[in-house]
């Protein structure tokens, strides 16, 4: 097939030849925008290819932000690669890598602070001379992260309680809750940790009731630098209790300061729709925090929900300017949801086109596997140049979400020209 109906044709045969294409330069999530609706074998097959594709780049990438020390990052991915057909295994596996890195970077902390206090062990076999991989080591190195009063709790309950703990972050959750459950009416405190297991296999109402009975019986604090108050009130939010969540951490804010609590707050204000609540607190919190990138994004959302599109763009551009004029953009990065964020109100506005072209070519060098964000963005680009492949992009934003996703009514209102013919 020649250049020319390869490109602006619609058929299935065009479709494929693209497909091809687009696998050969392994660009997998294009090949399955094409494929999607096509029910030919030969396309069920590369669709197949395009999927395993997706899910090997974004296992790799989900390994690479772990590495580095992006949890979030990789969490992310890992959701990514779950929803192109990743297995259960594949999964875990890189959780189990996760957890190592993590336990790698606890070790050479404690080590460097035990180095830094010159503290002598004692003993023919202390605990920090004990290879990286020995169980016991690894296990030290997770208490530290507890307060001392809880770690004194825990230590007691022996090596079958510390072996499920670390069964957690190996990749075997169900073990290890299984496990846990024989401590919980012994030590309350084992509570968070099945807390743990239960959010690692997905259930969240036993993580929940875990984080409740926690809470009350031994007061909510940080534990390996999470809050146990902060991360009920996501969970809260993450089962569609946002109002029973505010009310639950407004109490655990009247006795605790921690930021966290504020900060996971903020996200349940804005998530009920309080949004003027949710802005006063993001701003308050931006007072102790004015290089937060993320509460800089938020408060930008919430003003953008408002209707304030001129002064979230300023907020975001004022959070640029602080992380580049000091020459620190290298340590802090931009925030790819924030260059977004910017680039799509000034494409949605028709406005800025010269730093939507600056803001495109960051997200470009960032960001290896494109998300529906960025095609959203490329064809809002397309619709104000006057692309004649507008219709064609449109489409598949569109058919590529599921029926009642909010972003569908977004599509709309961005390509009236489009949905009105």
């Amino acid at each position: 097939m020649g250049w020319f109906k390869r490109t602006f044709q619609n058929t299935p045969e065009a479709r494929i030849e693209r497909a091809t294409l687009f696998i050969d330069r392994k660009d997998y999530n294009n090949a399955r925008l094409e494929l999607d609706g096509l029910d030919q074998t030969e396309a069920q097959n590369m669709l197949n290819k395009a999927l395993m594709g997706l899910v090997e780049l974004n296992l790799k990438e989900a390994e690479a932000r772990f590495s580095a020390d992006d949890n979030e990052g990789a969490m992310e991915h890992l959701k990514l690669a779950k929803n192109f057909g990743a297995s259960s295994d594949q999964i875990r596996t890189i959780q189990k890598i996760g957890g190592e890195y993590q336990q790698e970077r606890r070790m050479e902390a404690m080590q460097r602070n035990a180095a830094k206090s010159k503290v002598e062990p004692h003993g023919d076999d202390p605990i920090w001379g004990l290879p990286p991989d020995d169980p016991r080591l690894q296990y030290a190195i997770h208490l530290e992260g507890y307060p001392v009063a809880l770690r004194e709790r825990l230590i007691p309950l022996g090596q079958e309680f510390a072996q499920a703990v670390l069964q957690i972050d190996q990749g075997n959750p169900q073990l290890s809750l299984e496990t846990i459950n024989n401590f919980i009416e012994k030590e309350p405190a084992a509570r968070y940790e099945r807390s743990r297991a239960a959010l690692a296999i997905g259930n969240f109402p036993l993580a929940m009731s875990d984080l409740l009975i926690f809470g009350e019986e031994l007061g909510h604090q940080e534990i390996n630098n999470i809050h146990t108050g902060a991360l009920l009130g996501q969970l809260f939010a993450q089962t569609g209790r946002g109002v029973e969540g505010i009310e639950k951490l407004n109490k655990i804010i009247s006795n605790d300061s921690h930021p966290s609590l504020r900060i996971v707050r903020a996200q349940l204000l804005e998530h009920s729709g309080d949004l003027v609540k949710a802005e006063k607190e993001v701003q308050e919190l931006l007072k102790d925090h004015p290089s937060s990138q993320p509460l800089i994004r938020q408060l930008a959302q919430i003003r953008m929900k408002l209707g304030n599109r001129i002064s979230a763009a300023n907020t975001l551009e004022a959070g640029f300017a602080s992380c580049c004029a000091t020459g620190t953009c290298s340590s802090q990065p931009p925030n790819v949801g924030a260059l977004r964020l910017l680039a799509r109100i000034y494409l949605e506005d028709r406005v800025m086109p010269e730093r939507v072209t600056d803001l495109l070519q960051q997200l470009s060098g960032k960001v290896q596997q494109p998300q529906w964000e960025d095609h959203y963005l490329v064809a809002l680009q397309a619709r104000n140049e006057g692309s004649p492949f507008l219709k064609d992009m449109t489409t598949k934003l569109f058919s590529s979400l599921k029926d009642g996703d909010p972003r569908q009514t977004r599509v709309k209102e961005s390509f009236q020209e489009i949905f009105s013919t």
